[in-house]
């Protein structure tokens, strides 16, 4: 058995989705919303007999590994091992570097460099002077030595070389550094030097918890104040929330995330016991970011510090939270201080008053619009409204945009059927922009086509009966479904089982859409008698495209006063007349089998 095979056997599909996807059970399948486009009802179900999930809506599927290299923008080689680290099977490094490209095997040397580099910041806080000097600010920021090795910190020496020497002396080869972004050349490109020195570290990870970058906080007057990694192939900044790997459990469980600016917010929240909180890794919040986090939960607390900064990334955060569907909170903390400044004075205990306390995206608005415009006349009140507007608009829920709408105008004393009827104007005309739907897939395969492909696919006994018979009969020829019976027929006459894995190899992506559709229909699977009607539809179908033939060559032959011609048609006609009435009767007929 190959590795990949070892994998495949030890995993269970449900649970690795389930690390990304709140699943439910429906049935014998598991069902959630969609990661990989907007929804609010769930279309995406995962098959645990089969191991395989699909999405209706966007007809995306594949087996666990076609999954994970979708959700982590990985090639297969390294959603391969992803797979095994979950699931605790050990892979042969040379075997994987057989089935690892160039950009897999560059991927896998940048995890261990920065892995390596890690290790090497974290050693030098109690390793020198200025280490320990770095470790008494930790201290002094409030954080102890278990907070400090749970994070991982570390500090980047004054000396500009003093990491580089460490990793060439580790083995890994200049050019390997360079594309880490760690090391540097100097502008004759005779020398290289360190990019952080004389900086907290603080690693960032991946969701999976592998160390892809990080970010640095001078100390004494140094600039810039913070120092991030460059973007890597292992690394967009983008597409990474600081601490989602410790905290998606948290998420999960209470079914929220609070959102913070910084790596220090992120870190005195979670100390204090507030597992749930994430942070953006200095950039402002991005789409991939709120994709990301919507695998672990749809509702959030927005927690930027209260400066005109953090006001304005606040409210750019809730534009995108909102178009994605989020219920969102605002806890803006009194004071001006930001999370760390606050807990350090004021308490965990008064934080976590604060949090539970936190009030929605739409009264926190209006609060704001209310405290910048005159109530009492009614050109204030109309610029409130048009201040929070802006954002109601981008709620896609109608009933939920009317209900938002309704208790804005009781704040501001507006009429609340004037405002309404703005506000669906307004939504009108942002609806104007958004692309519809993509169609369902499969939609073009018939329901007998369906029932015979899960047939198929569920049973090889029915399928080495039946598909013979189909295939000398022609009765898919010109159907959605030709190219996979066709293949699975092949598959069959040369003794592989059927892997309907293999569907996008054999008959393309919307095969592979409609080989996953048939596995996710309702009900039992087909036996025996319900195969035997479906292809009696399909044959009758088949008698139906024929007649559609003939009747237009009829017609031609007709027009050009072929009498020979006609007659024969008119013959051939008949006959097919005749085997139709017997199909129709036959489909009338009890079923048995």
């Amino acid at each position: 058995m190959s590795q990949i095979d070892q994998v495949k056997a030890a995993t269970d599909i449900v649970k690795v989705v389930g690390d990304y996807v709140k699943l439910r059970k429906a049935g014998v399948n598991f069902v959630g919303l969609c990661p990989f486009h907007q929804e609010k009802t769930p279309s995406f179900a995962v098959h645990p007999t089969k191991q395989i999930f699909h999405c209706f809506g966007c007809g995306v599927g594949g087996d666990v590994f076609k999954f994970v290299m979708l959700m982590e923008n990985l090639p297969f080689p390294e959603a391969l091992r992803r797979v095994a680290e979950k699931v605790g099977v050990r892979l042969l490094e040379r075997e994987f570097e057989a089935t690892a490209d160039a950009n897999a095997r560059e991927r896998a040397a940048l995890y261990k460099i920065h892995e390596a580099a890690a290790q090497f910041f974290a050693s030098q806080l109690g390793a020198t002077v200025e280490g320990r000097a770095a470790r008494a600010y930790l201290a002094d920021r409030g954080l102890t030595d278990e907070v400090v090795g749970r994070f991982r910190l570390g500090y980047a020496p004054s000396d500009g070389q003093a990491l580089t020497r460490w990793l060439q002396a580790a083995g890994f080869e200049i050019p390997a550094l360079e594309k880490s972004g760690l090391v540097l050349r100097d502008a004759e490109g005779r020398r290289h030097f360190d990019r952080f020195r004389r900086r907290v570290i603080f690693p960032i990870a991946s969701e999976s918890g592998k160390v892809v970058a990080f970010g640095g906080r001078a100390l004494g007057e140094d600039q810039p104040k913070y120092l991030n990694s460059p973007e890597t192939p292992i690394y967009t900044k983008s597409r990474v929330l600081y601490h989602l790997d410790r905290a998606g459990a948290a998420i999960r469980r209470l079914d929220y995330a609070i959102l913070v600016e910084g790596y220090m917010d992120c870190i005195a929240v979670a100390s204090a016991g507030v597992e749930n909180v994430v942070a953006s890794c200095g950039t402002s919040l991005t789409e991939s970011q709120i994709r990301l986090l919507s695998r672990y939960s749809r509702r959030v607390v927005v927690n930027y510090d209260p400066d005109s900064a953090g006001v304005a990334a606040t409210e750019r955060s809730l534009n995108l939270l909102l178009e994605e569907g989020f219920e969102a909170k605002v806890l803006a903390l009194p004071g001006g201080l930001d999370p760390d400044s606050f807990i350090r004075r004021q308490g965990v205990a008064a934080y976590k008053e604060l949090l539970a306390a936190a009030p929605t995206y739409l009264d926190y608005l209006t609060e704001r619009a209310a405290a910048e415009h005159d109530l009492s006349r009614p050109e204030g009140k109309i610029a409130a409204a048009n201040a929070v507007m802006s954002y109601l608009v981008r709620v896609p829920n109608p009933m939920l945009r009317a209900e938002l709408a309704s208790r804005l105008a009781e704040r501001l004393r507006l009429d609340d059927r004037l405002l309404r009827e703005e506000l669906r104007r307004a939504a009108r005309e942002s609806r104007s922009v958004i692309k519809p739907p993509p169609a369902p897939a499969g939609t073009q395969a018939t329901p007998a086509e369906r029932q015979l492909l899960r047939a198929f696919l569920e049973s090889e006994e029915l399928a080495d009966e039946f598909l013979p018979v189909m295939a000398e009969e022609g009765v898919c020829e010109g159907l959605a479904s030709e190219a996979l019976f066709r293949r699975l027929l092949e598959a069959r006459q040369q003794g592989e089982p059927i892997d309907v894995a293999r569907a996008e190899e054999w008959a393309g992506a919307e095969g592979q859409k409609l080989a996953y559709a048939s596995l996710f229909e309702s009900g039992d699977p087909p036996d025996r008698s319900q195969v035997v009607a479906c292809l009696q539809v399909l044959r009758l179908r088949k008698v139906e495209r024929e007649g559609e033939k003939l009747r237009a060559a009829l017609e031609a032959a007709q027009r050009e006063r072929n009498a020979e011609k006609s007659a024969q048609l008119l013959r051939a006609k008949a006959l097919l007349d005749q085997d139709k009435a017997k199909l129709k009767k036959e489909l009338a007929r009890p079923s048995r089998a």
